[in-house]
């Protein structure tokens, strides 16, 4: 398996072929948690207005670099 460079890892957003690719599987499942909550807010249209998902996506990746955060000091 070609893994991720530690850099590639903690990039801001990386897509399901990425998150794969750590070698981590604490971090990979962290990454692919906050991956999931994105996506179910992209397909939640019907209670996330348009104008509201941007505000929806920074809340998700703030809470995720927290919890990044927290993985690194661990």
């Amino acid at each position: 398996m070609n893994y991720l460079s530690d850099e590639e890892q903690f990039k801001d957003i990386l897509n399901n072929e990425e998150i794969s690719r750590i070698r981590d599987p604490l971090l990979r499942a962290i990454r692919m948690k906050y991956w999931s909550l994105r996506h179910e807010a992209f397909l939640d249209e019907r209670n996330i207005p348009d104008s509201d998902l941007e505000k929806v996506y920074d809340e998700i990746k703030h809470k995720e670099q927290e919890e990044i955060q927290r993985f690194k000091h661990r």
